[in-house]
């Protein structure tokens, strides 16, 4: 346990060795993503269009790739390069308990707790809050700027307000708006609930378009929301589906406006009383939303999103070839050597892991990056610590490759 406490703490010091950690326990490292990135030209030049276009009219794309070939790698990339070019960013890791994709509140919530901003590292609402004007009313953002922007920043009462807006389970709004016209003397700012109703899709689009628009207001390009293991939609019941579609459909139509997404604003469900089923699902035309969708290629999630924004929109990753994993390969080991100076990694390592690399490829063992990353980190390791046992370690893998 020590061992594994003091490489973390080596890791948080050292973006190389961070991003090696990663490798090792077979996530997708967060840090320095082009270091680790091979024939992706075409998903980048499909990425680089988009972000271009976010900001005038807003973008929708859908990446489908199969478990370990690089789709949540490919998110953290498109991430790391809106945020240089200025735009917020969210990633939202859907799953069965937490963020299931059939609770649109749940949905939000990530969304909002996950905002990351361009040299900043701050998350969540508060940074936008304190430094925008909404270029016209929203029924949920205008009455909690005038409150914010009236509370006194160490005032207990604006933390309240800022979970409350980010879909945070709290006190009801009615309570929460009787507090702060009590705090504050402002009178007519009405706060209308946010429940966690599967039908409330459309409010959360509505709500993520003043969010897009909000964050052109205050300086930065526009908000790019990332949906990563978009495949739990595959386990919903019928009825939860349904419910996901209106999620993937307003959040879709946020992002393309409704001219552009094939998704019936006029035919979808709204839940909510009257006064909710009024609120339009699009805050403004031409929002600066990007919405990406990475998932597994399955006929329900597919089916959806394709019903949304069109086969054009959908991108099959492309499959890597063995030589794309040797320059991979070869990445890693560079890494490797800035990291671990002293560690000399020469032929007698790297000619054995080719050759590993290479028929663990061939015969499918090693079927896709997350594989091949994870067994270079530990042929590496292992020449590292037990250089003397390399050849015997290597017999032994290649035995393994022919018996398989």
């Amino acid at each position: 346990m020590s061992s594994v406490l003091t490489r973390r703490r080596r890791a948080a010091k050292n973006p190389h060795l961070q991003t090696l950690e990663a490798l090792r326990l077979g996530v997708v490292p967060r840090q320095e993503p082009e270091q680790l990135t091979v024939a992706r030209e075409a998903e980048l030049e499909l990425i680089a269009q988009d972000l271009h276009e976010t900001p005038q009219q807003g973008a929708a794309r859908v990446f489908l790739g199969d478990y370990g070939t690089g789709k949540t790698h490919l998110l953290e990339l498109l991430e790391h390069q809106a945020l240089a070019q200025g735009f917020l960013c969210s990633r939202v890791v859907l799953d069965e308990e937490e963020v299931p994709p059939s609770h649109p509140q749940r949905v939000y919530r990530a969304l909002c707790r996950g905002l990351r901003y361009p040299n900043a590292d701050g998350q969540g609402l508060e940074l936008l809050l304190d430094k925008v004007q909404l270029p016209a009313y929203h029924h949920y953002f205008s009455p909690v700027l005038k409150y914010w922007q009236a509370l006194d920043p160490e005032d207990g009462l604006r933390e309240e307000l800022q979970e409350w807006i980010e879909g945070q389970p709290s006190q009801s709004s009615q309570e929460l708006e009787a507090r702060l016209r009590q705090r504050t003397r402002i009178r007519g700012q009405r706060l209308f609930a946010l429940k966690d109703y599967r039908p409330w899709a459309h409010i959360y689009g509505y709500l993520v378009g003043g969010l897009a628009c909000m964050a052109q207001k205050a300086g930065y390009k526009g908000l790019v929301v990332l949906f990563d293991e978009a495949e739990f939609y595959a386990l919903l019941s019928s009825t939860g589906k349904e419910f996901a579609d209106l999620v993937f459909g307003y959040y879709c139509t946020a992002a393309l406006g409704e001219k552009r997404s094939r998704f019936s604003l006029e035919r979808a469900k709204r839940g909510g009383q009257a006064i909710h089923r009024s609120f339009p699902p699009i805050y403004q035309p031409n929002q600066p939303l990007y919405c990406v969708f990475a998932l597994t290629e399955d006929p329900w999630g597919v089916g959806t999103l394709r019903n949304v924004v069109g086969e054009e929109r959908l991108h099959r990753l492309t499959p890597l070839k063995l030589r794309d994993y040797q320059a991979l390969c070869l990445k890693v080991v560079e890494l490797y050597r800035q990291t671990y100076p002293d560690c000399k990694v020469g032929a007698e390592v790297q000619n054995p892991m080719g050759q590993v690399v290479y028929r663990g490829v061939e015969r499918g063992v090693l079927g896709n990056p997350r594989q091949v990353l994870k067994f270079v980190m530990e042929m590496l390791d292992f020449s590292r610590l037990r250089r003397p046992e390399v050849g015997e370690f290597v017999a032994e893998v290649m035995e393994l490759l022919r018996s398989s």
